[in-house]
């Protein structure tokens, strides 16, 4: 699925994440034998960057090191920032975009078999197969903070297999020691089913949709379609399917040089006028103004964050 995330850079190399049709984000590792990717991801607030709801098969470690992010993950909102980490379990739909201002953060998507046997085999593992944990905020001290400041610059070294490694015991030693059993309040099968109907949405966006059709492919009424998009993004599913689209349009207003007209009609929208109005409404500007205002600035924006 070509759905654009914020710039990311590992190891020196500008990227940008890429989903499959089922939301699962794609991830290339530092090497065959580690498990491990690490990344910086860049955000510009005024052109109104965010990460759309995805998933990975991996665990992933998030440190904001400048700015600040406000995540959705299974329906629950946080924001976080400098002095935070924030482990997200496999397999959880989740979100992100800015608050107020440019953002920067550190990703670190792994698996758990970069521990040693014993430990994967006796605390890990059992920990992980708990379905009440699904993601951790931990507070930092300050010689952690270091940690995670020089890892922003060993990305590319292999003495940074150490640090990560290292850093990431630390974080399941404190985890594990801490958790606090708490009854699941968000079912499997439910999340399965909800994440089933956002793929169906992602996949004919730019087609007319109703709730009708979308609640039909997950076999359920619309009012429980609703409910379950209200409470996973906060959204109706009307709602979100507008967003999503002027989510895309934005990608192919920044990275094509198509006509606005035929990316409204790309989108779904069938009458431009509309569709500016929605797009203004959105990021503040018409798409016009917004392709000459930000076009340019993809390419600096991790540059200018770093």
């Amino acid at each position: 699925m070509n759905v654009s995330f914020p710039k990311c850079n590992q190891a020196g190399t500008e990227f940008v994440i890429s989903t499959t049709d089922d939301l699962q984000e794609k991830v290339n590792y530092l090497s065959e034998d580690f498990p491990v990717a690490i990344f910086t991801q860049t955000y510009h607030h005024a052109a109104s960057d965010s990460t759309p709801f995805h998933w990975h098969n991996e665990l992933q470690l998030n440190w904001v090191s400048e700015g600040e992010l406000e995540y959705c993950i299974n329906g629950d909102s946080l924001r976080l920032s400098g002095d935070k980490i924030l482990l997200v379990k496999d397999h959880q739909l989740h979100s992100s975009r800015t608050t107020e201002k440019d953002t920067c953060s550190l990703c670190i998507n792994f698996s758990p078999d970069i521990f040693h046997p014993m430990i994967l085999k006796h605390y890990i593992r059992p920990f992980l197969e708990n379905e009440n944990f699904t993601s951790s905020i931990q507070l930092l001290n300050p010689g952690q903070i270091n940690i995670l400041e020089s890892l922003l610059d060993q990305t590319s070294e292999p003495l940074g297999y150490f640090s990560i490694v290292n850093f990431l015991s630390q974080v399941f030693e404190e985890l594990i020691r801490s958790f606090d059993e708490k009854p699941d309040q968000n079912d499997k099968e439910e999340k399965e089913l909800f994440q089933s109907m956002l793929s169906f949405v992602h996949s004919h966006y730019q087609d007319p949709l109703t709730v009708r059709q979308i609640a039909a492919y997950g076999i359920i009424n619309k009012n429980r379609c609703t409910d379950l998009f209200r409470k996973y993004t906060r959204l109706s599913p009307i709602k979100y399917l507008n967003e999503y689209r002027l989510y895309m349009a934005k990608n192919l207003i920044l990275n094509t040089k198509k006509p606005i007209s035929e990316i409204s009609a790309d989108v779904g929208y069938n009458q431009i006028s509309h569709f500016i109005e929605q797009f203004r409404g959105a990021y503040g500007l018409s798409p016009l103004k917004y392709r000459n205002q930000f076009a340019g600035q993809s390419s600096d924006r991790t540059s200018s964050l770093s």
